[in-house]
């Protein structure tokens, strides 16, 4: 006897089992967040059509006939044509989700997923990692947009162009690392990179999308960055002495003004020496030998010098 409990769960089971069937037969595509998003249905072909979201609410976004577009109140700043495609102008979180396209009664459904991508940014030929874990899957794949790089299930499975360039951790199912490795960066291997497991039915861990962009320009050599560094420590040099240089311009500039001031009103304030010195001279001349009938005159001595004890060589009159 089967118990309301073990019922349940076996239901449950088989609806999750019919929704992972249902989901990987519905063809499924994404966009970045923020970026446009064309619909690849061309409906020219068909009398009527019409575009329908289905979440998180059913609701109709266009409708074509009679070759006239007509989008739907609601939606008329979201979406546009663009050469008979509907066009998602710019995708935000939201406007992920299932959507049915309808040509003449023919329906074909559609998942898109929006992505966060983080940017990666990588020199040519230069080595990147990219991470991604699991536990216990039973077989991982990377995909470059939608193209495998990489499919691991015991023996690696590298995608064209790949080959020989792609490489996962060692016992990875034990480590549980699945990390891609891509080494000599080319500028093809630019675009969007997502991690699978099981088919391509679970998203690997951390559920992140990456975006490798500016693949771009040789990687520089030792030599060539150790010539950067000497141009810099010389520039950087050069630099200090103009400043030192031009600091002590300007304080010349500043200073020599005042000191030639200060010279000036030095010479200008100073004429008692040679007034003393002509004074003496003057004396001299009274006091010459040659002028034997005037009276000899003796010379002025300094108040400093003393003339008690000297004697005296002048004779009496």
């Amino acid at each position: 006897m089967m118990y309301p409990l073990q019922l349940a769960v076996i239901l449950m089971s088989l609806v999750y089992q019919l929704n992972e069937a249902f989901s990987q037969r519905i063809p499924s595509d994404f966009v970045l967040l923020k970026t446009p998003y064309t619909f690849p249905d061309n409906p020219s072909s068909c009398e009527r059509a019409q575009w329908r979201k289905s979440s998180p609410t059913e609701a109709t976004i266009a409708t074509y006939q009679n070759q006239t577009w007509r989008i739907e109140e609601g939606f008329r700043e979201e979406f546009t044509w663009k050469e008979n495609h509907l066009l998602l102008n710019s995708a935000k979180y939201t406007d992920q989700g299932y959507y049915e396209f309808d040509c003449n009664g023919v329906k074909i459904s559609r998942i898109l997923d929006v992505l966060y991508a983080k940017d990666v940014h990588v020199k040519e030929m230069d080595n990147i990692t990219l991470d991604c874990y699991a536990v216990s899957p039973k077989d991982v794949t990377w995909l470059h947009n939608k193209e495998r790089v990489l499919h691991y299930n015991g023996s690696i499975y590298s995608g064209e162009g790949y080959k020989g360039r792609v490489s996962l951790e060692e016992n990875c199912f034990k480590t549980g690392d699945f990390s891609l490795t891509i080494t000599g960066v080319r500028e093809t291997d630019a675009g969007i990179y997502r991690c699978f497991k099981d088919d391509e039915t679970k998203e690997g861990y951390p559920h992140t999308t990456y975006h490798l962009a500016h693949v771009n320009g040789n990687r520089s050599s030792p030599g060539d960055q150790t010539d950067s560094n000497c141009n810099e420590a010389l520039f950087l040099r050069l630099a200090i002495v103009f400043g030192i240089s031009f600091i002590l311009t300007l304080i010349l500039v500043i200073v020599k003004p005042e000191l030639n001031c200060q010279s000036t009103s030095a010479t200008a304030t100073d004429p008692e020496p040679n007034s003393d010195e002509n004074g003496r001279m003057m004396l001299e001349d009274i006091a010459s030998p040659n002028n034997d009938n005037q009276p000899r005159v003796r010379p002025s001595v300094q108040e400093s010098e003393p003339t008690e004890n000297k004697p005296s060589n002048t004779k009496p009159f």
